[in-house]
């Protein structure tokens, strides 16, 4: 008798990776749980973020710190995929740490979970406009950036970042406010 594994393609999670997030007690994440822990994550997340962002100023860096030849590229190569890698696996494990509560169905919680989802959820809806008020005064103030280019300063690291930021807020809000997950 196996049991359907139903995926909620709008969410993007399938029922028993949320099941067992609800109900798994396991010892291995049991670090991510206090609240002190998970806000050094959503600050260490902050941080990630705002690294993948200056990807994009990289040229302006790059000669302000005088790197030139095969220095630059080792430089920036191992740079970017560590800080994408290191953004990455903190968003899994701020997703571990509010239990994927952020990313869960309503039909799988119950209604505090909902309404704590919710409110994260406008929070940090408040929090994005915030963030791209940011961004637009650094692409208004800041060194100019065009779009996929080769060379110069590409605004593309900080398109990502922008991403990240979004699908990663409502769990880094939920992270911060809540004392128990």
């Amino acid at each position: 008798m196996s049991k359907k594994n139903k995926f909620y393609w709008f969410e993007g999670v399938t029922e028993k990776g949320v099941k067992s997030l609800l109900t798994d007690e396991n010892s291995k994440f049991g670090w991510l749980r206090p609240q002190r822990n998970r806000r050094v994550l959503v600050a260490l997340m902050a941080v990630g973020l705002i690294a993948v962002s200056m990807g994009s100023y990289w040229p302006t860096l790059k000669t302000k710190m005088n790197l030139s030849g095969g220095a630059e590229i080792v430089i920036y190569s191992v740079t970017a995929i560590f800080v994408i890698f290191a953004v990455l696996v903190g968003y899994l494990f701020l997703r571990i740490s509010v239990r994927g509560i952020g990313d869960a169905p309503n039909e799988l919680l119950d209604e505090r979970q909902i309404k704590v989802r919710d409110t994260s959820i406008r929070y940090a809806y408040y929090a994005m406009g915030y963030v791209v008020l940011g961004l637009l005064s650094l692409m208004f103030f800041g060194p100019e950036l065009q779009m996929f280019q080769p060379e110069g300063n590409d605004g593309s690291y900080l398109m990502i970042a922008t991403l990240f930021a979004y699908a990663s807020m409502p769990s880094m809000v939920m992270a911060w406010r809540e004392r128990d997950i």
